[in-house]
């Protein structure tokens, strides 16, 4: 079993193609597959299924893949401890985070970051937070600035609170409600809602968050794109909950913001993955956004 062998498995599992794979790591496409094919001959279990359009890794792939992602985490530490003696000119961070930030300004202090470190590669992922939690666990991502979920085993992970944020109620500008400054949750009970997807941790927050104000929210549309669910609350199609500084930073046209006499808080946090040392990128990257909210 060779490293580069490692490599390839998680690529074709990440790309669900022999080929697209090939092309990201630089390498022929009959090579990769070769090399794929003699590992599975060595371990004397298929990793993959191949139909013609695509790939995907069997029960055995998948748990193979977990210690793949390991090794390779553990051998990329390693280089990436050795680079840590040249005063960081060298090495790659991995940042999951999910899409609304502005309470941290995560746009400059990232920016603030590579102008510390210019040497330093960083890659973003955007996602949700149930899925920037497993990516940590992985270690397809080094760290993630999330919002922790109260469902979600966190017993494995570094935490520091970072900042909070709070929900708003946003409404059309000629809804009976939008000249409200403030209001109880519990008004909204016969209201219209526009919920964002099931898969996303806020669907949870918000929902039990209605249920705890004693009713069971109206959902007429759900959508993973936060501006598609302005744009059908602008319309009047239902109104939603959405956090505060996303709304303040970028207030579209046609809604009104109204706040919760008894507010909903969405807490804003970094997780690494719990170990006894951190490669010098990633402690740099931690020590950096501490510093950063801190001020």
């Amino acid at each position: 079993m060779e490293v580069h062998q490692l490599q390839y498995v998680v690529e074709v599992a990440k790309h669900r193609h022999f080929t697209r794979a090939a092309e990201a790591i630089c390498v022929a496409q009959s090579s990769l597959s070769q090399q794929i094919t003699k590992l599975e001959d060595e371990l004397g279990i298929k990793l993959f299924e191949r139909t013609t359009r695509s790939v995907y890794p069997t029960s055995a792939g998948e748990e193979f893949l977990l210690h793949a992602r390991r090794i390779l985490a553990e051998i990329d530490a390693a280089k990436q401890a050795m680079q840590g003696y040249t005063h960081l000119t060298r090495g790659t961070v991995n940042i999951g985070a999910i899409t609304t930030l502005e309470s941290i300004d995560f746009v400059a202090m990232v920016t603030a970051f590579h102008r510390t470190y210019p040497g330093l590669n960083i890659n973003i992922v955007n996602a949700g937070s149930y899925r920037l939690t497993e990516m940590i666990q992985t270690l397809e991502i080094n760290a993630a600035i999330f919002s922790p979920q109260v469902d979600t085993d966190l017993t494995n992970l570094e935490i520091h609170p970072l900042a909070e944020d709070e929900f708003v109620v946003v409404t059309s500008l000629s809804h009976p409600l939008a000249n409200h400054q403030m209001i109880n949750l519990s008004d909204l009970a016969a209201e219209d809602f526009i919920f964002p997807s099931p898969d996303q941790s806020i669907y949870k927050v918000y929902e039990k968050a209605c249920r705890d104000a004693g009713f069971s929210p109206k959902i007429v549309c759900q959508s993973s794109h936060s501006e598609s669910s302005l744009a059908l609350v602008a319309n009047g199609m239902g109104i939603g909950l959405f956090p505060r500084d996303a709304i303040v930073a970028n207030m579209p046209p046609g809604v009104s913001i109204i706040h919760l006499n008894d507010p909903i808080k969405k807490h804003i946090a970094l997780a690494l993955l719990k170990r006894p040392h951190y490669p010098p990128p990633v402690a740099a990257f931690r020590d950096f956004v501490l510093n950063w909210t801190n001020r």
